[in-house]
């Protein structure tokens, strides 16, 4: 039903400058308000940025709550920007998630605030050594301060987020609290047996060094001894020189493997496959069934790490 909903497209560039831009806002978030008051009186649901973080509300309430998704799965959370509908669910949330530093939510959380003050934003990142760097620019957004975003993609991080996750659906949907906790003991022996399948992954490589196009999986990489290399380029494709520059790489470090998100073009990266002889793999840390996409990265990784 979203996906036939014309979007609302307003470039990051028009949010931060336009006082156009600002007076729309005002006027979509007035009528929705007046459309939506009814809904909002009962608010009854949750809204999540991306698709893991709906696993995981859903996994932890059996799916008694309501979940609404701000950035659909094939979307990217880079420049999506939401439909009309969306935004209308979003006046009946009790509490939003989200990763903290996605493209999305630099531009959106504050004017998503504004069309719901009553709203509780639980920051998945806030009690997570955060990876930083320099900001990167990506085409429609910058990484706010150069933070990683992908804390999802790690099951040490989840094991860290998952205690308050449940603690504020528990504050929110009080009469869910027996079902909640009885679920979150299962989802996090279910995420420890994965976080220990990377332990063990770590320990028995003879190289933990692997190339992907985007760089989605720092904190993988970083809590579990491994390194990885991007293909692109503070978020932009490599020029040439630096393709020749990550081809002659990857053929001394003997790089065996290549990630590639399916939402992104893989020229370049078929171009270091064919040059190294590794091995291409599509992966998509946006999708909805973490444990499967987790223990498919886990496979693919032991099976060319060493």
């Amino acid at each position: 039903m979203l996906s036939q909903e014309k979007p609302i497209v307003i470039s990051t560039t028009t949010m931060i400058k336009g006082n156009i831009y600002s007076l729309g806002i005002a006027l979509l978030i007035t009528f929705l308000l007046g459309g939506c008051s009814s809904v909002k009186s009962d608010q009854n649901g949750v809204t999540v940025t991306i698709e893991p973080f709906r696993y995981f509300v859903e996994r932890l309430t059996s799916e008694k709550v309501p979940v609404n998704v701000m950035v659909p799965m094939g979307s990217s959370p880079a420049t999506y920007s939401p439909t009309t509908g969306q935004l209308m669910a979003l006046s009946s949330a009790r509490v939003y998630v989200q990763a903290g530093h996605l493209g999305f939510e630099e531009a959106w959380m504050h004017r998503l605030k504004e069309l719901n003050p009553d709203m509780e934003i639980i920051d998945l990142s806030a009690n997570i050594n955060l990876i930083k760097g320099d900001a990167h620019n990506h085409g429609e957004h910058v990484h706010q301060g150069g933070v990683d975003p992908h804390i999802w993609m790690s099951p040490k991080e989840v094991m860290s987020f998952l205690p308050g996750l449940k603690d504020i659906l528990i504050k929110h949907f009080p009469q869910d609290k027996n079902t909640i906790e009885d679920n979150y003991l299962r989802l996090l022996t279910e995420v420890e047996t994965i976080h220990n399948s990377f332990i063990a992954l770590s320990e028995k490589k003879d190289s933990g060094k692997f190339m992907i196009f985007h760089p989605a999986l720092t904190y993988l990489a970083r809590d579990y001894g491994m390194e990885q290399i991007s293909i692109e380029y503070e978020g932009k494709e490599p020029t040439p020189q630096q393709l020749r520059e990550l081809i002659d790489r990857a053929l001394e470090e003997n790089i065996k493997i290549i990630f590639i998100q399916m939402e992104f073009d893989k020229r370049n990266a078929e171009m270091v496959r064919e040059a190294t002889g590794a091995t291409l793999v599509s992966i998509n840390p946006l999708g909805y069934n973490w444990p499967e996409i987790m223990n498919g990265l886990n496979e693919h990784l032991k099976n060319h790490l060493y």
